[in-house]
């Protein structure tokens, strides 16, 4: 006869990775206060938990506060949190035009990282090659034993797939050649995915608020638009693979059009060549003298940098087309805001500084209101530090759905 259930390794598995779910979201904890929020006695989470401080994935520190006014008889609590350097991570992305890798502990805080400008001229082997030297360096240099590494997270964005020979296979992301060229130079597990939807499990905030989980939608400005949404912190199954498909959604009807997709998609009005088209078709020396001069009558020159001095400076032109792509995208995040329960939407390589932040969120506030541009923020992984969302997948995968266990 067939043997059905769930064995005793797997149930220990799953109550630690609950644990851990549980520590992870509501901070220092005490057992008393696991056991309530999982359901079960305190006395298996205390065998658990003592188990797990015993191999260093928890750690006690020290006593709860008390509140003098509810204060008890009996045992203060004592608060067990995760221990964030008992296990460590590397990560690596590869976008359009840099490959940065870095090692990281389990609370993300970085203990080393590298980068590589890439351009069309960088081939695959170049690529890779550059992921194993680095990785095998960095861990040299930390000093560290094979057994406290957990593996290589690796996010590639869906523009670099063709490069790397990545391609969907019976409706997934195939990433089995790009992993095996890696291993022949890396002694340690590898995990691949699409860099968009790391990138957002990287800049999510796993602490519930109010006792609630916070949806977060992650926009990635790049060659490609991209969307990756976090539903009660776990990347929605839906954005896992295909997050350019907001490219497809309609920021104003009857706009522009792009072959293969809608008037007015975010693919015609909102991508960077799009957005750079358009001030190319005001960019002249009698329309827009002001950039005209800060770039030195050379085109190439422009970016974000200018354009925004330029409407500083009072360039009439220059404003009214920088409020038109902040309509846009105002539009566009409202709509993920209400479709999404999105509380927070995070904006992902769009190279705005604080005072053209400020300038965005201030027309945002002017078109839809201050509770939906007060859930807009720029993401922390810019440039050098997009390799943390290599590092949230293997943490994820290697550390937290395994319980800790090795």
């Amino acid at each position: 006869m067939e043997k059905r259930g769930i064995s005793k390794l797997d149930l220990k598995r799953r109550n630690r990775m609950q644990i851990l779910r549980v520590i992870r979201e509501s901070g220092p904890i005490s057992r008393v206060d696991v056991a309530s929020a999982l359901e079960i006695t305190r006395a298996a989470v205390t065998i658990i938990t003592n188990e797990m401080i015993e191999e260093g994935v928890l750690v006690e520190i020290g006593e709860a506060p008390v509140n003098a006014e509810k204060l008890q008889k009996g045992r203060r609590k004592i608060l067990i949190d995760i221990n964030v350097n008992s296990r460590f991570a590397l990560g690596a992305t590869v976008d359009e035009r840099e490959v940065s890798i870095g090692l990281t502990n389990l609370n993300s805080d970085i203990l080393d990282k590298a980068s590589m400008v890439i351009d069309d001229r960088t081939t695959s082997k170049d690529i890779i090659n550059y992921i194993i030297k680095t990785s095998n360096e960095m861990v040299e240099n930390s000093a560290l034993t094979k057994e406290k590494i957990l593996g290589l997270g690796v996010g590639v964005v869906p523009s670099m797939w063709g490069k790397l020979k990545i391609f969907y296979k019976d409706g997934v992301l195939d990433f089995k050649n790009f992993i095996d060229k890696l291993s022949g130079g890396l002694d340690f597990e590898i995990h691949c995915g699409n860099a968009i939807g790391l990138m957002a499990l990287a800049s999510n905030d796993f602490r519930t608020q109010n006792g609630y989980q916070t949806n977060q939608a992650f926009i990635h400005n790049g060659n490609q638009v991209n969307l990756a949404v976090i539903n009660k912190n776990e990347l929605s199954p839906d954005y896992i693979s295909y997050t350019s498909t907001i490219e497809k959604f309609i920021v104003c009807p009857n706009g522009k059009s792009y072959e293969g997709y809608p008037n007015g998609s975010v693919k015609a009005e909102l991508s960077r060549t799009a957005m750079l088209n358009a001030v190319y078709d005001i960019y002249s020396k009698d329309r827009t003298p002001v950039l005209f001069e800060l770039t030195e009558g050379d085109k190439t020159k422009i970016n974000t940098d200018n354009v925004f001095m330029a409407l500083m400076r009072g360039e009439e032109p220059v404003k009214s087309l920088v409020d038109d792509i902040i309509a846009k995208y105002t539009v566009l995040i409202n709509n993920l805001s209400i479709s999404h329960f999105a509380k927070r939407i995070v904006l992902h390589n769009f190279k705005l500084n604080e005072k053209q932040f400020d300038y965005v969120k201030r027309e945002m506030i002017r078109l839809v209101s201050e509770e939906i541009a007060d859930r807009v923020v720029l993401s922390r992984l810019e440039g050098k530090n997009n390799f943390l969302g290599g590092c949230a997948l293997i943490i994820q995968d290697n550390f937290y759905v395994r319980g800790g266990m090795q």
